[in-house]
């Protein structure tokens, strides 16, 4: 009796998971982002949001909760009801966070991946007025003046600081970390000399490239980028070497499989879509489409490898 009576119950879910999955989504959908308006996290979720709104024909209302790098959106997303109808778009530094700042929940078992976006390239940047035009020189110059020269970064705990970070450890070279609040002010630092090098990504500095008033030296990325094919990467000289940035969405825990399955197969075809792919390549970003598992599997990989990096340089958000 207690078996055919968990059987009924299986078949009852089933038919449930099933039905919201066909009939959702019957109301209005919020996307939420931890960035502000203008980044890049809020140029591609918005572009992905209007065209879920079309594909679902319901309205998809894009909203930032902008905060502790990210933070403030992923916890109001984990504290939001497990039925798809609050989804986040972020980036990498939701794999960062849990080993740099006290957070109130845990980012592997209280948010599900649902699809990745994007692979942003952090790429290692120099003023035109820098001695080195190349990695091997500037390994070469700071290894000569060890504790001369200032890199730069959002802050401690972000991508270009751990990107960094590793690249010292790599190339066992001693420079000195400056902060700076936000892209925009490190760039500008680093273009007035204030600091000699730093990690951004493309999206943030192509133009200032083309411009000649930044200087490429090599992408963190383990890929050479079609926006700048010449630019060798740093695993090239140090074999492992990887600070690739990317984006993705995802969704609290709890959220039924068939509803996470057909967000991860319209994200895929959205951005897929030339329109999409355009506006990723115009920016030096490399479409990343793939299964909800292989995002699964890749946001574990990322926890591991930046608890790492984290640890072994002792760094922390201030």
């Amino acid at each position: 009796m207690k078996k055919n009576w968990l059987i009924f119950s299986l078949m009852v879910w089933i038919g449930l998971s099933s039905s919201s999955a066909q009939e959702y989504p019957n109301r209005p959908v919020k996307m939420l982002t931890g960035y502000p308006a203008g980044s890049s996290v809020d140029l591609y979720g918005r572009a992905i949001s209007s065209k879920l709104q079309k594909v679902f024909k319901q309205p998809f209302v894009f909203e930032n909760k902008v905060g502790a790098a990210g933070t403030i959106a992923a916890e109001a997303t984990v504290r939001a009801p497990a039925d798809g109808y609050t989804l986040l778009n972020t980036a990498s530094q939701i794999t960062i966070n849990p080993f740099v700042q006290k957070l109130s929940f845990n980012t592997e078992k209280d948010l599900i991946p649902v699809a990745q976006t994007l692979s942003i390239s952090y790429i290692l940047l120099v003023g035109p007025d820098f001695p080195a035009k190349n990695l091997s020189e500037l390994i070469e110059v700071a290894k000569s003046n060890p504790k001369k020269f200032n890199y730069g970064s959002y802050g401690n705990g972000s991508g270009p600081h751990l990107a960094m970070a590793m690249l010292k450890k790599a190339a066992n070279i001693d420079v000195t970390h400056i902060q700076y609040r936000g892209s925009g002010q490190m760039l500008t630092a680093l273009m007035a000399g204030e600091i000699q090098m730093a990690f951004d990504t493309t999206t943030a500095t192509l133009e200032l490239i083309k411009a000649g008033k930044l200087i490429p030296l090599a992408t963190g990325g383990s890929k050479v980028l079609e926006a700048l094919p010449n630019l060798p990467t740093i695993a090239q000289k140090y074999p492992g070497f990887d600070a690739d940035g990317w984006q993705g969405v995802f969704v609290p825990a709890g959220t039924p499989s068939p509803i996470v399955s057909r967000l991860n197969l319209e994200i895929n075809k959205i951005i897929q879509e030339k329109e999409f792919r355009d506006l990723a390549n115009s920016r030096g970003v490399i479409v990343t489409p793939g299964s909800q598992e292989q995002f699964t599997e890749f946001v574990k990989s990322e926890l591991k490898k930046y608890e790492q990096v984290v640890r072994e340089n002792n760094i922390y958000l201030e």
